[in-house]
């Protein structure tokens, strides 16, 4: 058994967005003895992985080559056994979609518009004295076809329009207050601001409702919720494979490049 920290590495060094943090893993012969799960990715800019670092504290640092793209709301997943040092490339499993592309663009909204910290639904919440927002996906979706393709490097964008319906729960002494401030911020001008730079627009839905329902089998007191319903645009990266030239030359020779995955 080994113990090591995982990080995401880029060409310029580990990986940075608001909500990263490196993961620590237990290894044993056959890989991770443990699923690995990064946090979602909310970043700005989509980033490209060239490498998974390993390191025990005490010796070099284990590089294992990777070639992954992130964008908004993908989740890096090594299921167990699919990572180990010796690999000569990472492969791990990316969460990706519209219904995590809502909630991360939710939470930024929440951070960036009132300074909150919100939590997703299926985290382990706070004890119910401490007050704590909530994220919860009710419905999304995607139209069937994208709206555009673009390049980015050697991967191919593909655009999507989606939306979802997300219940945002507020657990405090101003449980509703706070949802009524965070939706005057959101049609304020910065809040229209935010939803043309993220390509994301918030709209209420339902009427804000004061409850206190059951999460974990607890009851939280002082809770409001209002249901939002969010349209967004969705990009999906994929490494695809083109002909980039082909050579006739003496002999009936033929020299074909093809770039890509």
């Amino acid at each position: 058994m080994a113990g090591y920290t995982v990080k995401l590495m880029t060409v310029s060094g580990e990986v940075a967005y608001p909500d990263y943090r490196a993961e620590k893993a237990t290894f044993n012969a056959n890989g991770n003895i443990k699923d690995i799960l990064f946090t979602p990715y909310n970043g700005s800019d989509p980033v490209f992985i060239t490498a998974i670092e390993l390191s025990d504290g005490s010796a070099q640092a284990i590089t294992v080559p990777a070639d992954f793209a992130l964008s908004v709301g993908c989740v890096v997943k090594f299921p167990i056994g699919t990572l180990k040092p010796t690999d000569t490339l990472a492969k791990p499993v990316i969460l990706t979609g519209a219904p995590y592309v809502a909630l991360v663009r939710l939470r930024q909204a929440l951070m960036q518009l009132v300074g909150d910290n919100p939590l997703y639904a299926m985290q382990k919440l706070p004890e119910p004295k401490d007050p704590f927002t909530a994220l919860h996906l009710l419905s999304s979706g995607r139209e069937s076809q994208p709206f555009a393709k673009t390049w980015d490097g050697d991967y191919r964008v593909y655009h999507y329009n989606c939306y979802a319906s997300v219940l945002v729960i507020r657990s405090a002494d101003d449980a509703q207050e706070f949802l009524e401030n965070f939706m005057l911020e959101v049609d304020s001008t910065d809040g229209d601001f935010w939803q043309f730079n993220n390509n994301c627009s918030i709209d209420r839905s339902g009427d804000f409702e004061n409850s206190s329902p059951l999460i974990d089998n607890l009851v939280y007191q002082q809770m409001a919720q209002v249901t939002l319903s969010l349209q967004f645009v969705y990009q999906h990266y994929k490494r695809e494979r083109w002909l980039e030239s082909a050579t006739v030359e003496k002999g009936n020779k033929v020299t074909i490049v093809i770039k890509g995955a």
